[in-house]
Parts: C-alpha cells; sequence; structure tokens
C-alpha cells in the first residue's frame, strides 16, 4: 500500500523506506509537521521523526521496518492458531480486512460480517446453527508460511497455509451424521491495519475432492457440485451408504487426511493380538477364537507384504496409550 505524506521531501523519504503497516493512509494527511511514533513494546525499539532532523538512519529505518513486519507475521500465526482452538470465539477481527474474501469449494464470502456469522452457524452460535448443527471442532495441525521481505521500500508477505481437520454434526437429521473435512487454507497477508498486517483474502482446499488423479497432490479447484455430493453422502444413514458406526470400541485416532476413498490417521501407542493369515476370513476367525473375552477394539489393522512369499498379519488392539502416559520411547 502506498503512503501519502505530504510534509516535506525528508517526509516523503522517511515514508518510502518504512512499512505502510506504520502508517495507515487514512491517518497520514493528518498528522502535524512534527510527530513522534512509538512501536509497539513487543519490538523493542522506537522511531523518532521530526522535521528536517532524523534520530535513524535509512538503512536502519528498513531494518526496523523488516524486523517489525516479521514481528507482526508471527503474531499473526498465533492468534490463527487461537482461534482454530476455540473455533473463533473470539475472532480476533482486527487481524482481517474489512472486506476479506473467503472461498471454499461449497461457500463464497466477502467481508469480516459474513465471515464471522458463517463460522458462528457451524459452531451453533446462531439461531440457525443451533438447529441445524453440533459439535463443531476444528483440529489444526500446522501454520507454515509467512517469510517477510522488503523490497524497494515495499513489504512482501508470503502466503500463510493451515493444515487442519474439521468435523461437524448434522443434529437436524435423527441420525446425526458427522461430516469429516480435512485440507488447507491459503491465507493472502497484507502490511496494513492497526496491527500491522491482516488478512485479506482465504483460500481453502478439501483433501476429498481437491487434490485430483495425476495432479502429484497439488490442490485443483472443482465444480460448487463436486462439493456439495461430497457433503451430502456424509450426511446420508449408514443403510444408505453414509458413514457406519463401530459395532464396538474402536481405538481412538486423529484423522489427519480424508482423501478420496482414503484416510490418513495417527494411532496412539497400543498393545494388540498379532497373527499370520492367508485368507481374510480366516484371519478373523483366529484372531476371535485368541481374543475370546479379551475385548478387542476395530479396525483390524492388517500388513500386506509387497514380497508375495511374505507372511500376512491380521492384528486386532486391545489396549492403548493415552495422552501423556507414553513411556521413553513410545512404548505402551
Amino acid at each position: 500500500m502506498t503512503m501519502m505524506m505530504r510534509v516535506s521531501l525528508l517526509g516523503l523519504l522517511w515514508a518510502a523506506t518504512c512499512s505502510s503497516a506504520f502508517v495507515p493512509q487514512a491517518q497520514a494527511a493528518r498528522r502535524p509537521a512534527s510527530w513522534q511514533y512509538r512501536a509497539p513494546s513487543q519490538f523493542q525499539f522506537q522511531f523518532q521523526f521530526r522535521m528536517g532532523a532524523s534520530t535513524a538512519s535509512t538503512e536502519e529505518a528498513s531494518t526496523y521496518s523488516a524486523v517489525a513486519l516479521q514481528s507482526s507475521v508471527q503474531e499473526l500465526k498465533k492468534v490463527l492458531a487461537k482461534e482454530y482452538m476455540s473455533f473463533f470465539s473470539p475472532m480476533r477481527t482486527e487481524y482481517y480486512s474489512p472486506g476479506v474474501t473467503f472461498l471454499d469449494p461449497m461457500t463464497t464470502l466477502e467481508g469480516v460480517e459474513g465471515y464471522q456469522k458463517n463460522v458462528d452457524m457451524l459452531a451453533s452460535r446462531t439461531t440457525l446453527g443451533k438447529f441445524l448443527f453440533q459439535d463443531a471442532l476444528i483440529n489444526l495441525h500446522s501454520v507454515e508460511g509467512g517469510t517477510t521481505n522488503i523490497v524497494n521500500g515495499v513489504p512482501k508477505i508470503e502466503d500463510l497455509q493451515t493444515r487442519w481437520t474439521l468435523k461437524v454434526t448434522a443434529k437436524v437429521f435423527p441420525w446425526k451424521p458427522t461430516a469429516v473435512f480435512t485440507g488447507v487454507s491459503i491465507y493472502k497477508v497484507e502490511a496494513t491495519g492497526p496491527k500491522g498486517v491482516q488478512v485479506v483474502g482465504q483460500l481453502d482446499y478439501w483433501d476429498s475432492i481437491n487434490i485430483q488423479p495425476g495432479s502429484e497432490g497439488k490442490y485443483q479447484s472443482v465444480p460448487t457440485n463436486v462439493a456439495v455430493q461430497d457433503f451430502v453422502g456424509q450426511l446420508k444413514p449408514p443403510t444408505f451408504g453414509g458413514n457406519a458406526q463401530a459395532a464396538g470400541p474402536e481405538l481412538p485416532f486423529s484423522l489427519l487426511r480424508r482423501g478420496d476413498g482414503y484416510d490418513v490417521r495417527r494411532y496412539p501407542a497400543y498393545t494388540a493380538v498379532r497373527l499370520p493369515y492367508t485368507r481374510r476370513d480366516e484371519g478373523f476367525g483366529s484372531l476371535g477364537s485368541f481374543t475370546r473375552g479379551m475385548n478387542p477394539m476395530a479396525p483390524a489393522l492388517m500388513e500386506v507384504p509387497t514380497k508375495e512369499e511374505a507372511n500376512k498379519y491380521m492384528m486386532w488392539p486391545l489396549t492403548f496409550v493415552a495422552p501423556g502416559q507414553e513411556k521413553e520411547g513410545g512404548a505402551p
């Protein structure tokens, strides 16, 4: 963003070397001829500027601007992590541009208010949301990107990327199906706003539909009806091809990726009964006889070697280690 400071030639030179995050355009025209700027305390530095004199050289000012910009981006990453953890309650709207755009495979929104209303609906914080949904949850797996640079006085910020898992239960149906989405969000960030940086755009991709065959794992846009079909398919009753519930207790896991016909899961450390098998029905029978009275958990885990002469193995989990109770080396 270009800043217009109508003070003097020296003032123009100073403005060209500093990040636009420091002097919002709307305030620049109202600056008096002599003023002092104090940067946020976490940056641990000060700027002082007066007509006809400067306490920092052009080179030092550029260095300070780069440090401040990087600090602002790091703070934004922390804010995003907290928002995901709390399902955007509260949503730090000062970190979003008033005209922020949001685009996912099924929804297009513009403006902070529309953005926040959509989140509040999923989280059952609106009247409609309370009728439709319950137990909304976002697990944040990573926040990456955000490298900063200042080129010829212009701040450059690399896109941020978050990886997440979203779950929401549709309580409006008697069988209360849970829809699960995994994917990434790409945040377009600019050096502006009261906190030094703001999100001006967010683009979401779902692993289940946006990774196309032959794309080498790259995300691509798809028609809206593909996203609708993916969502509706998860809402069907189990008898009509929906997500069936496990018959017994299941080994807990974190869903890292829900792809097209496959899942990537993270399981805790566990103990299991492991037996070789030739045919799958024989494997289930052998494990059933061996674990009688032990209450094994789902799912059945299978090892299928690449060499034909090697044995295949089937396992049933018996116990698992709760978070925080792992022994050294991760053993149960």
